[in-house]
């Protein structure tokens, strides 16, 4: 294709790239939930909260926690919070008094109607002292008579809040020195209006703007969905920018060592930097035409981009810098560079970009996939047409102030040499090594707490502070559905007293809020009659009880605990809703897909080399290595970031399949040259010399690749970080011990090769 044209396609393809970019923080996603399909227990749990019990229609998507508030103080930022546009409804402690009060009231006007009857000369005074007498409760009490608990708050907040409820009315909005506000809003936690605002993250600011400037002296938080979004989505384009600056630079200072040029490092990552802009491109596109992608992609994808980018400029100018050093004319060393590693380059890409769209198939990942998927060949038509075009025109001054010249490591052809010698013992210290790991990994659990890696802002704050007061697991309850057939009754209230006794004698069970109590016998307390009112829903059929453990929500503990509440309700047509149980079905939801990807993936990889290498020995063992590499990182992020809880889901799928990906990359480029070579002739020393020739190139592949992702050990965002630093290891892994001491005895057990220097190439 003539050279203009392509120059003038990319002008065009940049402009429209940058349009769509400039829209991408419109589509990010920062829901963490994974979905499950309607069939499992806690979905049809939460799908029967959403449509018959409060929270169905209103959404409670903030918290507001205050630090050693009175009464007064929380009903005083209840009534600010209750003017903000876009808030339907708060509850607070003050509900609570409202809730013991109208019960206290009845009971107090029933007294005090009935003395009237008997004493209807008795004056007010007279009568509120009768009364307290008879109840035998303080004088103040009496303030409740023939008044509405809401009409006494209205005209006399002193005398209100002197009447205090007992701790079980008060347990749900107070605990130790920590108050919570639950603030219902008009929009949904994950709504968002086609411009791409969030509204209920900016109810959240307008909520944080106006208790700023009150004169409550109050110290406060505000956590929940809408805060923890809004906040994060604020920090996204300085994390983005931050990421991009800062492996753009230091691929920028290898490649400069590398070819001990000035030059060659600004032309390759000012040609491979252009592959953000069409990345967020990508994110605009799929998140305006399918689905809104998750945040955590970006700084992956910008080290994917620039990672592999640079690592194809590596390859393509080291042949060009080779072919140079022969003697050969720019043109010619172009279209050999081009010809050659242009050709490997194009056969591993077309292997990542499968790679990485496999896992759009994956729920949760699947716009990982999507992404970058579509981000990578993008980025190897940059490095095999735009930037041919430029160092092709520039010629040998791309490497000023070095000069062209032939090269090979000698250390690491004889550290090859060396392997060799007994390549099986070699290959059986890889493998024993290699089994160890796996058994490690296997035994960790994983982990759906995409909390604990979020980073130190004020919701996450508040999040902790909520939990240190109140306890995980009354952050996070075990909510019990129950979806009769018929209208509830006394029969079957008696049934679910049963069960919750059942339960509460499980080990883990601190207490269970249900309709009834679990010694309930068919007498309606008003006590009893306050819990069927906010434990019933408004068709009358279902039935509320929350369950409140001593676990940890994400603990194996409580996963326990949770399958053995499922199995006591099932027969009563139960289901086990909350946090723990949709981990426990994320995770039997998710796991079959990880088992899938796992097995075809390298099946792929294998027939693809196989398809290029016209080896399916050499294509099963190069496949073998990087799975080595994947194993072994494994183990030691594993090791240095496991918790209790285990590791997050999504680290170690993600990490092989950009392993998978990326390490072939290496296997195509090594074994490029030594088939090269072995045509040539087939003996050891053609190994050797692939080896050696082609190390220095490989070996600065697999620097680049690990310190775009080892970048990322500084972001915020713990998962993050631990994916970039686990893709690090595994990256030097392969450089430095698979490339080096594993591979030159697999060749030689594959290819039998003499050892003799030279041999016939028919051999």
């Amino acid at each position: 294709m003539n050279k203009k044209l392509i120059v003038i396609i990319w002008a065009i393809a940049i402009l429209i790239g940058i349009l769509l970019s400039s829209q991408s923080s419109n589509y990010l996603n920062y829901n963490e939930n994974t979905t499950i399909p309607s069939y499992y227990p806690s979905a049809k749990a939460q799908t029967l909260l959403n449509e018959y019990f409060h929270g169905g229609n209103e959404n409670n998507t903030i918290d507001v926690v205050l630090i050693n508030s009175t009464p007064e103080q929380d009903y005083q930022v209840q009534q600010i919070i209750s003017k903000v546009s876009g808030v339907t409804n708060v509850e607070s402690i003050v509900t609570a008094y409202l809730q013991y009060d109208e019960q206290l009231g009845k009971i107090i006007n029933l007294t005090g109607f009935t003395i009237l009857k008997e004493q209807p000369n008795i004056s007010i005074e007279e009568l509120k002292i009768e009364i307290s007498k008879t109840l035998k409760i303080p004088i103040y009490y009496t303030s409740l008579f023939n008044i509405s608990p809401n009409k006494l708050l209205e005209n006399n907040q002193t005398e209100f809040f002197q009447i205090k409820p007992p701790a079980n009315f008060t347990s749900l909005y107070l605990a130790k020195n920590v108050s919570v506000l639950f603030v219902y809003t008009k929009y949904g936690p994950n709504y968002n209006f086609k411009n791409g605002t969030y509204p209920a993250g900016e109810i959240s600011q307008q909520i944080n703007s106006k208790l700023k400037t009150s004169n409550i002296n109050v110290k406060y938080y505000l956590t929940g969905t809408a805060p923890l979004v809004q906040e994060l989505s604020q920090s996204e384009n300085q994390r983005q920018d931050i990421t991009f600056a800062l492996v753009f630079i230091v691929l920028l200072v290898i490649m400069a060592i590398y070819f001990r040029s000035i030059i060659a490092p600004i032309v390759s990552m000012g040609v491979i930097g252009l592959s953000m802009i069409f990345g967020l491109a990508i994110v605009t596109l799929v998140g305006k035409f399918y689905h809104p992608v998750d945040f955590e992609v970006i700084e992956p994808m910008i080290s994917v981009l620039l990672g592999i980018g640079a690592d194809y400029s590596v390859f393509l100018l080291s042949r060009f810098k080779e072919e140079l050093a022969k003697g050969n004319s720019k043109e010619i060393a172009t279209r050999t560079s081009v010809k050659t590693s242009g050709k490997a380059i194009l056969i591993s890409g077309t292997a990542v970009t499968l790679v990485f769209l496999s896992l759009s198939f994956i729920p949760y990942l699947h716009s990982w996939g999507l992404t970058i998927g579509f981000s990578v060949p993008i980025t190897v038509l940059l490095a095999v047409t735009l930037l041919p075009i430029i160092y092709g025109k520039i010629g040998e001054k791309i490497f000023w102030p070095s000069k062209p010249k032939l090269t090979s490591n000698r250390t690491l052809g004889k550290i090859a040499e060396i392997t060799m010698k007994k390549p099986k013992t070699t290959l059986a210290i890889a493998t024993f090594l290699g089994i160890l790991a796996l058994f490690f990994v296997l035994s960790v659990p994983l982990s759906l707490d995409f909390t604990s890696g979020l980073p130190n802002i004020q919701a996450v704050k508040g999040l902790d502070i909520l939990e240190n007061a109140f306890g995980n697991s009354f952050v996070n309850p075990t909510l019990i559905v129950f979806n009769s057939s018929h209208v509830i009754n006394t029969s079957y209230l008696i049934k679910i007293a049963n069960i919750e006794k059942n339960i509460s004698k499980l080990q883990g069970v601190k207490s269970i809020i249900g309709p009834v109590p679990p010694n309930f016998n068919g007498t309606y307390t008003p006590t009893v009659l306050a819990d069927l009112k906010a434990n019933v829903g408004s068709n009358n059929k279902t039935l509320l009880v929350t369950i409140i453990t001593n676990y940890d929500p994400y603990s194996t503990q409580a996963q326990n605990l949770v399958n053995k509440i499922q199995t006591e309700v099932s027969p009563y047509n139960g289901y086990v809703g909350g946090t723990t149980a949709s981990v426990i079905d994320a995770l039997n939801y998710l796991l079959p897909y990880y088992e899938i990807l796992i097995i075809v993936l390298p099946i792929v990889l294998i027939a693809s080399l196989t398809a290029f290498l016209k080896s399916i020995k050499i294509s099963i063992g190069a496949v073998a290595t990087i799975l080595l590499s994947i194993v072994l990182s494994l183990s030691i992020i594993y090791s240095l970031y496991k918790s209790s809880e285990g590791i997050l889901f999504f680290i170690p799928i993600t990490i092989f399949v950009l392993m998978m990906g990326l390490g072939n990359d290496y296997s195509i480029f090594i074994l490029t040259r030594v088939k090269e070579e072995i045509e040539n002739e087939r003996s050891l020393e053609s190994i050797i010399r692939a080896i050696s020739i082609s190390a220095g190139a490989v070996t600065a592949l697999g620097v680049i690749l690990a310190s775009s992702f080892a970048v990322l050990a500084i972001d915020p965002i713990k998962p993050i970080a631990e994916l970039g630093i686990g893709i690090a290891i595994a990256a030097l892994l392969d450089t430095f011990v698979i490339r080096i001491f594993i591979y030159p005895a697999l060749l030689k057990l594959i290819l039998k090769v003499e050892n003799k220097t030279k041999s016939s190439t028919n051999s």
